[in-house]
């Protein structure tokens, strides 16, 4: 039995969730239809593919990493996944072929970077660059439209009147909760974003961690391709544009460090529904979706601050010899010091 390594959820963790509660509480008050079952509904639509590939984003993070290629990945598995459906193929094999393609994609990103020592953020816009490219280039310029409605039950169809689609996101979390808490693979996780030297140094591989857990992230944003095709019934050339920063707005105001070591998939559900319900008042609204970007860019700006003046309120209280607080001496036994 492994014990687990991740700290309980934070103050960070804690802020991103009642920030999302006064924000539900603010359009629920004043918008007329924020509550009513066709946006509630809507809202868990919508959140899906960002709350999936938020997963993957939230384990290359805490490694230390980031993932810039996710928006093309997901382009050229809908892509795929939209030519196979057309042709008749059967949707179980097209799920396997969906996630295979996904991982592929982020294999080759693992071993750019854990191989070639090719930085992240290098490594994968140029990932990302190259899979623009192809997406438009199997796009030809032109939406792949009509496609048969093979996946659209995902979303559509209902559970004791809840969309299958959130029991869907609600396993593939719970899933990947119990990998990062009690697995060895999460441990590494946060070993490696913490330490890399005192990681290499107690045994653990930090290539394979790196191939494997780009690989798995890719899988991952497969997943997300087949529910981006069940939502939307076709492929357009933009696909995926916005989705690295709105991936990484969201693990990043759910309280991951931005510097790798720290986070949790707790936070990140809470940061893929605040942006979600934040995209939707702005609609409601009638807010102009160009303050969209300007409010997700501003909100990373805000979570990266606070993670600088915590680690900075550490490293002053260890100068001084003040004591920790419970969350700061977690922090401090996470980093090796």
């Amino acid at each position: 039995m492994f014990k687990s390594y991740i700290p309980r959820p934070g103050r960070r963790e804690y802020l991103t969730i009642i920030l999302l509660v006064l924000q539900v509480i603010f359009f629920s008050f004043f918008a007329d239809n924020f509550l009513s079952a066709d946006n509630l509904k809507g809202i868990m639509q919508n959140s899906a593919e960002l709350a999936i590939v938020s997963i993957g984003m939230t384990m290359v993070i805490i490694l230390g990493g980031i993932d810039l290629s996710v928006g093309a990945v997901l382009g050229i598995v809908a892509i795929v996944v939209g030519n196979l459906i057309q042709s008749g193929v059967n949707p179980l094999l097209v799920t396997i072929i969906a996630v295979a393609i996904g991982m592929s994609l982020g294999l080759i990103n693992g071993l750019i970077i854990g191989v070639m020592k090719i930085p992240p953020i290098i490594a994968t816009l140029a990932t990302m660059n190259i899979g623009r490219a192809v997406v438009f280039g199997m796009l030809g310029g032109h939406w792949l439209a009509g496609l048969p409605p093979v996946f659209t039950p995902i979303m559509t169809n209902k559970i004791f009147g809840i969309p299958i689609v959130f029991f869907i996101v609600l396993l593939i979390y719970t899933l990947f909760y119990y990998i990062f808490t009690y697995r060895p693979f999460g441990r590494h996780l946060y070993a490696i974003g913490t330490n890399p030297e005192a990681a290499n140094l107690v045994g653990i591989n930090s290539v394979k961690v790196k191939i494997l857990s780009y690989a798995i992230s890719g899988g991952i944003v497969g997943i997300a391709g087949i529910m981006y095709v069940a939502r939307m019934g076709s492929v357009e050339v933009s696909i995926g544009l916005e989705l690295p920063l709105q991936a990484i707005a969201a693990v990043i105001i759910g309280g991951t460090a931005i510097t790798g070591g720290r986070g949790s998939l707790v936070g990140t559900l809470a940061g893929v529904l605040f942006i979600t319900v934040m995209k939707n008042g702005i609609v409601i609204f009638g807010v102009p979706s160009l303050w969209e970007k300007a409010i997700i860019g501003l909100l990373i700006l805000i979570s990266v601050t606070i993670d600088i003046v915590i680690n900075k309120q550490i490293t002053r209280k260890r100068a001084t010899g003040t004591p920790l607080g419970a969350e700061e001496l977690e922090l401090e036994i996470q980093r090796g010091d």
